[in-house]
């Protein structure tokens, strides 16, 4: 009995001589901890205002959280006791271990090849990039449908980043009887085409004659545009190319599906 009573007397007295230290510590880490996701939030927005990509942001955000946790832990080692000298020189070492080693390895860590707001085709879904999380990347489609895919299948899938580059090469395609002026057809296309303030200079456009079928000649007509004109663009260009044939009186063919008839080679 004496010596339970000598054992609750020296929890007591340890309770006593360390029990306010521990408080006033969990009290301090508490309101560093909101203060951090306070900070890391205002930075964050203001960041993303200021014109800087989502990613790039949280990177930053990613920083500010360390500092201030690194800060932290050494005010609340202190107060608890441990030399704050001897503690700051051993966090410091193993912070530089770290940036050390994730800058050596940073170059063959895998990245994901897409960022938020890129145009990208995914595993047959193409659509734009809404967010990108540690497990999902979510895409929505140019129909209105959300689609979240696992990065791990993003990673091991063949990715088309549409965004990628500023300029998108278009190709139209349409079939040109041959009882038509070849001449006059390239030339009713380049008009449309030099005339469009949509198709750049450089590379310059081109009608070519890509092909050559039996009733008809498979005729193509490709430029370049900037990135947000690649697929409103190609539909209005398609649409100025038909009025024109029909101002110059310019008939097309529809191409055909010949059978042949048993025996015939």
């Amino acid at each position: 009995m004496n010596d339970l009573n000598a054992y609750v007397a020296q929890l007591t007295e340890v309770g006593d001589k360390f029990g306010p230290i521990v408080v006033k510590a969990v009290i301090l880490l508490v309101i560093v901890l909101f203060l951090t996701i306070f900070l890391g939030r205002v930075l964050a927005s203001l960041l993303v205002r200021a014109g800087v990509p989502e990613r790039r942001a949280a990177m930053s955000v990613t920083v500010l959280h360390i500092l201030v946790l690194f800060i932290a832990a050494v005010v609340v080692l202190n107060v608890l006791g441990f030399p704050g000298v001897l503690l700051f020189r051993t966090i410091v070492v193993i912070l530089m271990i770290l940036v050390a080693t994730y800058i050596i390895a940073k170059p063959y860590l895998p990245r994901l090849p897409l960022k938020k707001g890129d145009v990208v085709g995914i595993g047959g879904k193409v659509g734009s990039v809404e967010a990108v999380s540690i497990m999902y990347t979510q895409l929505k489609t140019f129909d209105g449908k959300v689609v979240f895919i696992p990065n791990h299948k993003v990673m091991n899938d063949q990715v088309v980043n549409f965004s990628a580059k500023p300029k998108r090469r278009v190709d139209i395609d349409f079939f040109i009887p041959y009882d038509q002026e070849l001449a006059k057809v390239k030339k009713a296309v380049m008009d449309v085409l030099q005339g469009d303030e949509r198709v750049l200079d450089k590379p310059a456009p081109k009608v070519v004659v890509s092909r050559f079928s039996p009733n008809y000649r498979e005729m193509q007509a490709r430029f370049w545009v900037a990135r947000k004109h690649a697929i409103t663009g190609k539909w209005a260009i398609n649409e100025l190319i038909d009025n024109k044939f029909a101002q110059e009186g310019i008939a097309m063919a529809a191409p055909r599906l010949e059978l042949l008839k048993g025996g015939d080679q």
